[in-house]
């Protein structure tokens, strides 16, 4: 407990009000939940590590400054310094649904066939018509004796024809918000029974997620079956409503101010782009007023890191647990002209926090190594200690999870990028290391920018770029676009070319 002391000594009254009532919680769950157990007192460690994956919605890193985490000092504690970040973590598609569904089955949309939030492009329907419920990571570690819980959103549009008391192959236990998502007055399918909540301080949904997932972890931690968790609250989404004990913090923030924050000159970008009008006071105002509000809701999902935190360390698992914390999805506010929202290749939108800590992971470290979402089911596979299916596209994490990492050069050179291929936006693209090249399919246009030299992406050097290394970046991006299963890993590994080391510019 001792990090837990250490986390607790501090001159901010709130954080240690928000840590008391996090560790009363565990405590009075401890009690319940143990007194009857025949393990209470002598928890059993299975020889398999328990796996929690915490997935935020729409949280973004605020690149390329990664300050996001300098608003939750108890979550860098927790998990930062206490494992490793992951500094290029990347998502195909910045949206919901289809980026929830590439982590749930290790593909990219190109495969999964889930392009959008609802029909016909995607949705929850349209992954349960195609029956691609029926291989997910989950099914894959219930069948090798873990025990699953999903707990929070799942995908958009559930449970769409099912009725709400649905539950999807491979989970054990199931607390998903049914219908609409809010903060408040939502409903949650508690294991089949549909559950309606209120507005009541307590009724909050993220708090309510965490007390149900230390409850989880009470039952479940002591017996010796290792477990699977999905733990997806709907912070920092819009509303972004905030707990009501947080709703005065951070009274002086503004959104990020960006060299592309109402980018002046987007002549280079695209014609949807260049339709855009520059942002006016009451937009500016808006995009603070929200940003505000997502740091916010924020405060309550630390609360909830911290919550299971104790909840492991206290039932002698958290050593044998490896806990995931990302998004599916960034999110823009101001960039390139954007108002609030995501769905676009820019990095505010593809860039998202990953920070990993479990056994063997190193404390502290950063990994500058391309990830992708499509990697999470192959990672949870392996280490669960058995396969994923052959139709999973992404790479296994594992070798990056201990002290003797692959090189950099030796790892994944590019991350595909996609957009709904038959919209008015269609595109696709690559994100290598240091370069960013899109097609747009149904107008022609082209984007390439050198990401080590203009971060913000504010210079399309498609215009001014050598020929040859356009074709290069062009032909893996025709290979991963069609790629499927092992031929993705194929044509994401090895150079572009002896000469990817530069961009070659007219007139530079």
């Amino acid at each position: 407990m001792t990090e837990f002391v250490r986390l607790i000594v501090t001159d901010d009254k709130e954080c240690a009000m928000r840590f008391a009532r996090s560790l009363m919680l565990i405590l009075v769950l401890l009690a319940g939940g143990l007194a009857g157990s025949p393990a209470a007192g002598a928890p059993q460690t299975s020889s398999r590590p328990n796996i929690v994956f915490i997935l935020t919605d729409d949280l973004d890193i605020e690149y390329p400054a990664a300050s996001w985490i300098d608003h939750f000092p108890r979550l860098r504690a927790l998990l930062a310094d206490q494992g490793s970040t992951f500094s290029n973590s990347f998502v195909s598609l910045s949206l919901c649904c289809p980026s929830r569904t590439t982590i749930l089955r290790g593909q990219y949309a190109h495969n999964t066939e889930i392009f959008t939030n609802a029909l016909p492009g995607g949705g929850f329907q349209k992954v349960f018509n195609l029956g691609e419920e029926q291989s997910t990571v989950a099914t894959w570690l219930r069948d090798a004796g873990y025990r699953t819980v999903l707990l929070g959103k799942y995908l958009n549009g559930y449970p769409g024809n099912q009725g709400p008391a649905y539950i999807p192959p491979g989970w054990d236990e199931w607390y998903a918000v049914v219908g609409g998502l809010n903060y408040f007055n939502y409903r949650l399918n508690e294991n089949g029974v549909v559950v309606a909540f209120g507005n009541g301080p307590e009724q909050y949904l993220t708090d309510v997620l965490a007390d149900r997932a230390t409850n989880f972890i009470a039952r479940t931690a002591p017996t010796s079956q290792p477990f699977f968790m999905y733990l997806a609250p709907y912070a920092p989404h819009q509303p972004a409503t905030p707990a009501p004990r947080h709703q005065d913090a951070f009274p002086d923030v503004a959104a990020p101010r960006p060299p592309s924050f109402d980018e002046g000159d987007v002549s280079d970008k695209p014609m949807w782009v260049q339709n855009l009008s520059l942002l006016t006071a009451a937009d500016i105002g808006q995009l603070d007023a929200l940003y505000r509000k997502r740091l916010q809701s924020m405060l309550a999902v630390e609360d909830l890191v911290v919550a299971l935190v104790a909840a492991l360390d206290a039932s002698g698992q958290l050593d044998n647990t490896y806990i995931f914390f990302t998004s599916d999805n960034g999110f823009h506010l101001g960039q390139h002209r954007q108002r609030a929202g995501k769905n676009s290749e820019f990095e505010e939108d593809i860039r998202v926090p990953l920070l990993v800590r479990g056994p063997g992971v190193p404390a502290g470290a950063v990994f500058p190594h391309l990830v992708v979402n499509a990697d999470f089911a192959p990672t949870f596979a392996e280490l669960a200690a058995t396969a994923a299916a052959d139709f999973v596209d992404g790479r296994s994490l594992a070798p990056l999870l201990g002290d003797n990492p692959p090189p950099v050069t030796e790892w994944r050179r590019a991350v595909l990028l996609e957009h709904d291929l038959i919209g008015a936006r269609a595109f696709r693209g690559i994100r290598t290391r240091r370069f960013k090249y899109i097609e747009y399919l149904n107008t022609g246009e082209r984007e390439l920018y050198d990401l080590r030299n203009d971060p913000f992406e504010l210079y399309n050097a498609f215009g001014l770029a050598d020929p040859a290394m356009v074709a290069r970046l062009a032909a893996r991006l025709e290979k991963l676009a069609t790629c499927s299963g092992a031929s993705c890993r194929a044509a994401d590994g090895g150079p572009l070319s002896t000469s990817d080391r530069s961009l070659l510019l007219k007139g530079r």
